[in-house]
């Protein structure tokens, strides 16, 4: 593995171990309440699942899932359910992640993207038809819900601080606009506790916590390059009651996903097999449609304006800033991007510099290439006029629309400048034009949450 040794500032000493220990598995340090002796950080070691490929990996990313819920309060059976329902999302997004845009606008613009591929994979949704609208985001710099790590506040545990949120959502309901969803878009990095070990994280959710104090979840993303797209889609499919793919029922009478495997890799499985990660499976959108079925006409009502339609990452991320992004190394430099019609996987070549000194007064520099494999993002071009849409390379069903792609590319503010603290609320036109979105709320400072400790209990 590539070794590192810092200094703190008190003059210690301490060494991080993090790469490749073998074809199997990889070493990280990993966040910790305290530090063993002699200055030695505790590591972990993490399983690589191999594609057939050495150096093309993908590494496994666990997220908890808490099953439980109180169902008090809902229809034993559904009557007249509408045949459309559109799920209220309002978001709270941490300074790590809203800091790096310059304009509320831009901020607003980029969660409707997301959402609009989110309600692609919500498309398939029948009785009710479903489809998420953006109500609002919060941006203070009050961040009492977060529980972060305290050697490294560049780490969020996820557990507590959904804990945390749920209180903080409940506090501020009226003010967010009593949305039927409560989502944590967050710039750090999400870690969990599995069987007492830490672990990478993505993100978790209450299931079937839809209109409910428990209407909550929260997941990570890389500004700019919607990367946290599919675990956003992922949480929400558990917020509106779909548990992973293989699991039984949490509760008497709900549908449960044990005939779909988690192997077949559909949207709530960790598995990537290609198109059906972008989709759900036949028993997540049973299992949605049993728990919206049922939460009743409070919860099927708009409180909010709005209309969503049209653009999408794919349109809006340069090829080379999403490579970057991804492979998120100072020293790589990107050679070549390719998309693959095939499979809609886009191949970020790059190359690193390699010096070493020959021993006879001079130095030599080499390139070393490699290569990363990631899903391309809804609206990248793939062959031609063909785009890349749920994971498979289609024609474009939509007419060539660029009104608003500049407005969507907000630009980054300077490290560390930090955008004034207010929730925001969003407007959002009917129009042919996404997010063109109208910010005409007057600005709210939030206030700290009061402790709140809600009542439920955490799945296996």
């Amino acid at each position: 593995p590539t070794m590192r040794v810092l200094t703190e500032e008190d003059g210690q000493s301490f060494t991080l171990f993090k790469g490749l220990v073998g074809p199997q598995h990889r070493i990280e340090p990993i966040p910790v309440s305290g530090r063993v002796q002699n200055g030695v950080i505790p590591h972990a070691l993490y399983e690589i699942e191999q594609d057939g490929r050495l150096n093309e990996v993908i590494f496994h990313r666990h997220e908890p899932v808490i099953n439980e819920r109180a169902y008090e309060g809902w229809q034993a059976t559904p009557q007249r359910v509408p045949e459309d329902v559109t799920v209220e999302i309002f978001f709270v997004v941490d300074a790590p992640h809203h800091s790096r845009f310059s304009t509320h606008q831009g901020l607003l613009g980029y969660l409707c993207v997301m959402i609009n591929s989110v309600n692609l994979r919500f498309s398939a949704m029948t009785a009710p038809r479903i489809k998420f609208l953006v109500t609002g985001a919060d941006i203070s710099k009050n961040e009492s819900y977060a529980d972060l790590y305290p050697y490294n506040e560049e780490y969020i545990y996820d557990l507590k601080t959904l804990r945390n949120l749920m209180g903080y959502a409940y506090e501020n309901n009226k003010k967010f606009g009593d949305p039927d969803v409560v989502y944590l878009m967050t710039g750090r990095e999400v870690y969990t506790v599995i069987n007492g070990s830490f672990a990478e994280g993505q993100g978790v959710g209450y299931v079937a916590g839809i209109c409910t104090y428990q209407k909550v979840a929260l997941g990570e993303d890389k500004p700019g390059l919607y990367s946290g797209t599919y675990t956003l889609a992922h949480e929400l499919g558990h917020v509106l009651g779909a548990e992973h793919d293989g699991q039984e029922p949490a509760t008497i009478g709900h549908p449960g996903a044990l005939s779909c495997p988690w192997d077949d890799g559909y949207i709530m499985s960790y598995v990537n097999k290609g198109p059906s990660h972008h989709h759900f499976s036949s028993c997540s959108l049973k299992q949605i449609q049993y728990v919206v079925s049922r939460a009743g006409e409070v919860c099927w009502a708009v409180k909010s304006r709005g209309y969503v339609n049209g653009h999408y990452a794919g349109t809006l991320v340069p090829s080379v800033a999403f490579c970057k992004g991804e492979v998120a190394d100072r020293d790589a430099t990107i050679d070549n991007i390719t998309v693959s019609a095939a499979t809609c996987k886009v191949r970020c070549v790059y190359y690193k510099p390699y010096q070493w000194n020959t021993g006879r007064g001079y130095s030599v520099t080499r390139r070393h290439y490699y290569h990363r494999d990631l899903d391309a993002l809804d609206y990248m071009s793939c062959q031609g006029a063909k785009v890349c849409i749920q994971g498979r390379c289609i024609v474009n069903p939509n007419a060539k629309n660029s009104e608003c792609e500049q407005a969507l590319r907000a630009p980054a503010h300077p490290k560390g400048q930090l955008i004034a603290a207010q929730t925001v609320a969003l407007e959002v036109t009917r129009s042919h034009c996404s997010c063109c979105c109208h910010n005409r709320a007057t600005p709210i400072h939030t206030t700290r949450m009061h402790d709140y400790i809600g009542h439920s209990r955490r799945g296996t």
